[in-house]
């Protein structure tokens, strides 16, 4: 697993179908407050079945964002983030999680996991440090105004503990789990799922495990098979490098802008330039041969989270506009506007 701190490649910014249909597998399940089936939730989010029909089929965030957010509107499912990771099987991880049943122990399926993670999703990646006798597991989103980020980051934890115990056949239960969203109004669902102390409001999101979880064996290990499944596993992987093709330099950018604004500072081309290693002339140059330009990018950029923001009517239209860069509310209202021809107010009540 990558140490925390490290340098982290890019990933393309697509979720596998088959952790999808998992999510909404889930919805039908009696534990949700309103079960409903997966074509009322593709519905519900303006998106087409067709979608999922293919096994090696792949949805970009936004769709899979939609379907959180229409998930939550109609089951009215608090924890609903639990329950998904509940149901996590092999097959909701696709050729990964075949592959993770053919390591040898838990090190080693982790290592596999790390590696091959982008097969699955690019919507954030784990890291490990060593914390006293223990080792503390962090999950971190790319994304820090991730729609439903509880929901998605309590399904990932739960999900990773779940395949985890499935994986050796042991109840294994972590010493501590942390979160950094606030305390939901009831935690009876996390002390059953996770089996240990749950801190909200915290540094990071992660679950502490005893150092010697991960040289436990895997009980359906195949040496055999599982060098099968690597070549495979190698191959698809190098597939998704390519099809992500000139996505990657957007991806990119869009992570850098993001983080310039997260940090307060106006999204310069030369920043964003130099945090991606390039010269400004260069970066522009890459961006017109995809028929875009560094000011396009940010405009597209800041109207996307605009109303990721806005769906939350918790935000005052003045946080909104300062996590954006903006310097007051009445610029961020005409940017708004020209995006998309409607106020914010007025996007936010038709949202």
């Amino acid at each position: 697993m990558n140490q925390a701190g490290g340098i982290l490649q890019p990933v393309p910014r697509s979720v596998a179908a088959g952790y999808v249909r998992t999510l909404l597998d889930a919805l039908r399940d009696q534990r949700t407050a309103q079960p409903v089936s997966a074509d009322q939730v593709l519905r519900e989010a303006g998106l087409s079945p067709a979608l999922l029909d293919s096994p090696e089929g792949r949805l970009p965030h936004d769709a899979v964002s939609a379907i959180w957010l229409a998930a939550l509107r109609l089951t009215g499912d608090s924890n609903l983030g639990l329950h998904v990771g509940e149901q996590v099987r092999p097959g909701s991880f696709d050729a990964l999680g075949h592959l993770l049943m053919s390591s040898e122990t838990l090190r080693e399926a982790a290592a596999q996991a790390d590696r091959f993670a982008p097969l699955v999703g690019g919507g954030g990646h784990f890291a490990a440090r060593p914390e006293g006798a223990d080792i503390r597991l962090f999950y971190m989103p790319f994304d820090p105004d991730w729609p439903c980020r509880r929901h998605r980051v309590e399904a990932v934890l739960t999900a990773t503990l779940t395949f985890t115990r499935w994986l050796c056949g042991r109840d294994i239960a972590p010493r501590s789990v942390r979160f950094r969203h606030a305390a939901p109004d009831g935690t009876t669902e996390h002390r059953r799922i996770f089996a240990a102390p749950v801190t909200f409001d915290a540094e990071d999101d992660s679950l502490l495990l005893a150092a010697d979880t991960l040289a436990l064996p895997v009980r359906q290990a195949s040496p055999a098979l599982k060098g099968m499944l690597t070549d495979y596993a190698d191959r698809a992987l190098a597939r998704l490098g390519d099809a992500a093709g000139d996505d990657d330099l957007r991806m990119r950018l869009a992570g850098c802008i993001r983080g310039l604004l997260a940090c307060g500072h106006p999204p310069s081309i030369d920043a964003a330039a130099a945090a991606m290693g390039l010269t400004p002339r260069t970066l522009q140059r890459r961006l017109a041969e995809r028929g875009t330009g560094f000011q396009d990018e940010v405009a597209a950029l800041r109207c996307a989270m605009a109303k990721e923001l806005l769906r939350d009517p918790g935000r005052s239209m003045a946080s909104v506009a300062a996590r954006l860069g903006f310097a007051d509310v009445a610029n961020f209202h005409r940017a708004f506007k020209a995006w998309t021809g409607a106020t914010p107010a007025q996007w936010r009540r038709g949202a």
